[in-house]
């Protein structure tokens, strides 16, 4: 298969591109029948709207009549230049902000502005910021120095200036011609050994199911890039060579690398040995769960936040009024979500949440990870509750997630509560959902309640799914106690 020399790249092809070469090739040749939507998508598209909305500029326009105009803001401008030999790329600006200079338009130029999440520029803001850059250049015929990058902070807008180099400029002309190699091959480039990537990747299930079938190291709940790269330095390639090689003995050669390494070695080929047969193993007798197995009920709590402005904005609570010997029926379960509309609506929260806890004093608090109970017992002292408070509710967590890495070692690529809850059996009743869409349900909603649509699709749909990660939680925590 042969990438057509006349499709332009663009912007949106080198972006996945430095995420992951085979992530370009696949826009380009795969099957768009085996892509899944994503939220992340949105969400950044989204961040990118509201940055640009933010800036409040009285003169803009759109288009290139904007910059003859000399307006201080142009909007959405597309361009096509060959800057790589026989590949015309296609460039989406959708803002430039006047700047000094002598461009064909006056005593005046334009420079580009691209918006960011994350806490920091990487090399993926720099490259396309030199790419819009060495567009616009062409047609202004003016060269700008520097770029702009627009990201919020707590509700504020930030702009950092970025230094337009001689040396970003040749990184970016390399990355092209690497990039249109890459596309023009007729087999994809390997799954990266860096998974993390892959959990916003709308190819991230077509390649697991590759890697799993091929055997691929970085599949092994554990080993990451850097890992992967030193067991192959010692003759491992796979796992099922993993899965049978004795722990001690792996000990002794990564021990080599660092003791960090050779600690988990036992981790490394027990977790190999239950993917590779896809089996549970257990790890020690369940008999010592007496804190789940005697509690007379249960309080199940799973948080929804907005990372960028760090706000919790939805606390969701399931109480189960008995012990896990009894039958559970999901349909009777009462949920109980507590929506924190705006970060300084807090005392409210607290005192909501007080009230619940201290009605039900006693009754264990189960979770799935660290992030509940970091919450909410910040929340607490900002609040002002007392060392003895914050004390009684911290000794009622119990973190599922630590119960399952300390009891068992699961046939899965990762132990977050999804894997997890997808190996047990569990479900969620809406398809194709994770943290990011319930991010942008949430984003949606609040922007259609400004606009009175108070009950909409979109908190309903929040309310499932946080609902679901409290059950989710729940059914881990009886698969526990039923492996006795």
């Amino acid at each position: 298969m042969k990438c057509n020399k006349s499709k332009p790249i663009n912007d949106h092809l080198l972006r996945s591109w430095i995420r992951c070469r085979r992530k370009a090739w696949l826009e380009i040749n795969g099957d768009k029948q085996k892509k899944l939507w994503t939220a992340h998508s949105t969400l950044q598209l989204n961040h990118q709207i509201d940055c640009f909305h933010n800036l409040a500029q009285k003169s803009y326009g759109i288009g290139i009549q904007a910059c003859e105009e000399g307006k201080n803001i142009a909007y959405g401008i597309r361009l096509k230049y060959p800057l790589i030999k026989n590949r015309v790329i296609k460039g989406n600006l959708p803002i430039l902000s006047k700047t000094t200079g002598e461009s064909i338009w006056g005593s005046f130029s334009y420079q580009p502005m691209i918006a960011r999440q994350g806490k920091k520029v990487t090399r993926e803001h720099r490259l396309i910021l030199a790419m819009t850059s060495l567009l616009i250049n062409n047609l202004q015929k003016y060269q700008v120095k520097k770029g702009l990058i627009l990201h919020k902070e707590n509700e504020t807008l930030k702009v950092e200036k970025i230094r337009l180099t001689d040396n970003i400029n040749t990184e970016l002309i390399e990355s092209l011609l690497n990039l249109e190699r890459d596309i023009e091959s007729k087999t994809p480039p390997p799954i990266t050994s860096n998974r993390k990537k892959c959990t916003i990747c709308s190819w991230r299930k077509y390649c697991g199911a590759i890697a799993i079938k091929e055997g691929h190291l970085s599949e092994v709940s554990g080993i990451g890039a850097k890992r992967e790269l030193l067991l192959n330095k010692i003759a491992i390639n796979n796992i099922e060579e993993l899965a049978k090689i004795k722990h001690y003995k792996l000990k002794e050669k990564l021990d080599k690398f660092g003791t960090q390494h050779g600690d988990i070695s036992k981790q490394l080929t027990l977790q190999a040995q239950s993917q590779l047969t896809n089996k549970a193993i257990k790890l020690k007798s369940t008999k010592e769960l007496n804190e789940l197995k005697q509690a007379k009920g249960f309080l199940i709590y799973d948080i929804e936040s907005d990372p960028d402005i760090k706000h919790d904005f939805l606390h969701g609570f399931i109480r189960i009024p008995n012990n896990f010997h009894k039958e559970i029926n999901l349909k009777e379960i009462k949920y109980s979500p507590l929506l924190n509309l705006e970060k300084d609506t807090e005392n409210s929260l607290w005192k909501r949440i007080n009230r619940k806890l201290n009605h039900l004093k006693g009754i264990p608090i189960l979770h799935y990870g660290e992030t509940e109970p970091i919450s909410l017992l910040k929340l607490g002292l900002r609040e002002g509750a007392s060392p003895h408070e914050i004390d009684a509710i911290k000794k009622r967590f119990i973190d599922i997630h630590l119960l399952i890495r300390e009891y068992w070692c699961l046939p899965v690529q990762n132990y977050g509560l999804k894997s997890i809850a997808e190996f047990i059996g569990f479900e969620w009743e809406q398809s194709n959902t994770d943290g990011a869409r319930a991010l942008l349900w949430w984003r949606q909603w609040k922007k259609s309640r400004r606009l009175n649509n108070i009950y909409s699709k979109n908190l309903n749909s929040l309310f499932k799914y946080n609902r679901d990660d409290c059950i989710a939680t729940l059914m881990i925590a009886k698969w526990l106690i039923d492996q006795e």
